[in-house]
């Protein structure tokens, strides 16, 4: 796979799943309202949710996206948090759903989860191995 179907995986199953730890306790959660700009990895969310007071902790989270047959991707890597109105824009422009939880793209409430992955996998054979996908 490489990492252009990885991104489009992504797209087609529309949910994943970030995984979030604090160093003591660890948080799965899914995931909508996602895009890829450039190699990154945008996602809308809350600021006082759990996922955001963990990721100020350790700035770290991985997805895993799973269609149906069981075929998954896992994207690891570092993350911060952006407030720029501008990203916000963006996203928001880039995923039309957003408008029936965030009412205003420069809200303070609503930040993005900005990812770069540093750890790519996919598994697509019944051989339970990872690919190991470059970026």
């Amino acid at each position: 796979m490489t990492f252009e179907e990885l991104k489009q995986f992504t797209k087609q199953t529309g949910w994943g799943y970030l995984a979030t730890t604090d160093g003591k306790t660890v948080g799965v959660r899914p995931m909508g309202g996602l895009a890829w700009k450039d190699n990154q990895l945008l996602c809308a969310t809350y600021t006082p949710s759990d996922k955001v007071k963990q990721l100020e902790k350790v700035p770290y989270g991985e997805y895993c996206f799973c269609d149906s047959a069981g075929k998954h991707v896992r994207i690891a890597g570092p993350c911060s948090i952006s407030t720029n109105n501008d990203e916000k824009l963006w996203l928001y422009k880039q995923v039309p759903e957003l408008a029936k939880y965030f009412p205003d793209p420069k809200m303070p409430e609503y930040v993005i989860i900005k990812m770069t992955p540093d750890n790519l996998r996919a598994m697509s054979s019944t051989d339970m191995t990872y690919e190991q996908i470059r970026n």
